[in-house]
């Protein structure tokens, strides 16, 4: 199904190939895993392969990639063969609904109405998603974004199907629908499926194969029932060793009856909480419980429609509107899309970015500058939409903190991250506690949450499910995080 030989990929702004010399061969039907850390190229080599490189992302390109038997010059023509769907799902959207979103593929591919309305409802169906059918996409959870991506790839019928990081902002009853649902498409098609991932703990039970990428270059190639399959799935549950930080006094966040609709809908419903000051609070529930629209009114870029909310001498309720650039003196927030807070043109602006708007003294920030460029190999200069996925998200980080606020939010920032270098942020984001800082981290990493985080807030459909210390709330909420498809 999938030939690549020596296939060696260079962007027009590096000296050095995102991928090197890459040879491998898929055999239909097989599920195969393909991992490796940030930047090793995996995400390149896959958009080689579907076309996207070098007919839409410009690279020096060399080397055959051959699907199906032949080697494919449009990419207009490869969609019809191969389906990905990309790390980042808004990426990919070309419609503003997810019905249309969906339907925007065989609609390309002159599929009759009838069959392409019995195509969207089925790819719906088996991604868990099929009460999103009529809404905006703009309206969407990240986790349901990624759903509606998967379905808009699915709906395809392709031959091979390539998910880069497909699970990365799910929570994980949403994982476990969508890993059932591409594991039932396999056998019931024949579909053959490559999954690139950071943590391959969700898939390596059905996968007949791992691949393992290291500096642009495969190390790595196992067959399921090899001995060193064993050591794959082993190490496919390894757990980063999270710091630990001590709860402190004081509270710095309280919300009463904090409410917030939009289009008639009710996203957050009375919420009521205390946060401490120098606290790290989980903030968890299921995809679009609410947890993105509570961050973005605590830095003022969403208005409560009703309630209050009181945080560092500030007052926000529907009559009291705060700007979030004043907020943003206390308050930094990063985006669970990096792509979406990048505004300097080097690394070194985007990082300063903050403090240079604010006139701060700029010694903080040029610290996070070095710390950046000396852990990530990279210039100084370098555009930040020019770095892998994992390190635009640790760029975000350093910007959003180096102005010194007292609030530092993150929206999933594990997200397309591997394990060394979810450690990597935890170590960062302990080092911003140590300085004083209040933390809130969305996440549906349980490990991260039980390990470094003194509190916990869960949310349920737009309500306070459960509050309070993180040990005892995760463990009396276990049902929120089961597994298993209910």
């Amino acid at each position: 199904m999938l030939e690549v030989r020596d296939l060696r990929v260079r962007y027009v702004n590096r000296s050095k190939p995102a991928v090197d010399g890459l040879t491998f061969s898929v055999a239909a039907g097989e599920f195969v895993l393909l991992f490796g850390d940030s930047a090793s190229g995996k995400s390149t080599a896959m958009q080689a392969v579907c076309g996207m490189i070098p007919h839409i992302i410009p690279a020096d390109v060399s080397g055959t990639v051959k699907v199906d038997g032949r080697e494919f010059h449009d990419p207009a023509e490869t969609a019809k063969v191969v389906g990905m769907v990309q790390q980042d799902p808004e990426a990919q959207f070309c419609t503003e609904t997810v019905e249309e979103e969906v339907a925007f593929g065989p609609e390309n591919f002159n599929v009759p109405q009838p069959e392409i309305r019995r195509r969207i409802d089925s790819a719906l169906t088996s991604v868990g998603a099929a009460h999103l059918k009529d809404r905006d996409l703009s309206t969407l959870s990240g986790g349901e974004k990624q759903k509606v991506a998967i379905a808009s790839m699915l709906v395809l019928n392709p031959k091979l199907l390539i998910l880069d990081e497909p699970t990365s902002s799910l929570d994980p009853r949403s994982v476990s629908e969508v890993v059932s649902a591409i594991d039932q498409m396999r056998r019931t098609t024949g579909i053959t499926v490559i999954v690139v991932e950071h943590r391959l703990s969700g898939f390596v039970g059905m996968a007949t194969r791992v691949l393992e990428m290291e500096s642009a270059r495969l190390v790595r190639d196992t067959r399921a029932g090899e001995p060193a399959f064993a050591a794959v799935r082993k190490a496919a549950h390894s757990v980063p060793d999270y710091p630990r930080i001590e709860r402190r006094q004081g509270a710095a966040i309280s919300a009463e009856g904090l409410a917030f609709s939009i289009g008639g809908k009710t996203i957050l419903d009375g919420l009521c909480f205390t946060i401490a000051e120098g606290s790290a609070l989980a903030l968890m529930g299921e995809n679009g419980a609410g947890k993105t629209t509570l961050l973005r009114i605590l830095c003022g870029l969403a208005t409560p429609t009703s309630g209050n909310l009181t945080m560092f001498g500030h007052r926000i309720d529907a009559a009291r509107r705060m700007d979030p650039w004043i907020l943003g003196k206390d308050v930094g927030l990063v985006f669970q899309n990096p792509n979406h807070q990048i505004f300097g043109e080097t690394v070194q602006q985007e990082i300063g970015f903050a403090s240079e708007n604010y006139g701060n003294d700029m010694a903080s920030a040029q610290s996070a500058t070095e710390d950046f460029v000396k852990a990530e190999g990279v210039s100084r200069n370098i555009h930040p939409h020019c770095l892998s996925f994992g390190q635009k998200r640790r760029v975000n980080i350093a910007s959003a903190s180096a102005h010194g606020p007292k609030l530092l939010m993150l929206d999933e920032p594990f997200a397309g991250q591997d394990v060394h270098n979810a450690l990597k942020i935890a170590q960062q984001l302990e080092k911003i506690h140590r300085a004083g800082r209040t933390i809130i981290v969305v996440t549906h990493d349980l490990d991260f949450a039980r390990a470094f985080c003194t509190d916990a807030l869960l949310l349920r459909k737009g309500r306070v499910a459960a509050f309070g210390n993180a040990d005892q709330v995760l463990s009396e909420n276990k049902d929120l995080f089961s597994k298993e498809v209910p």
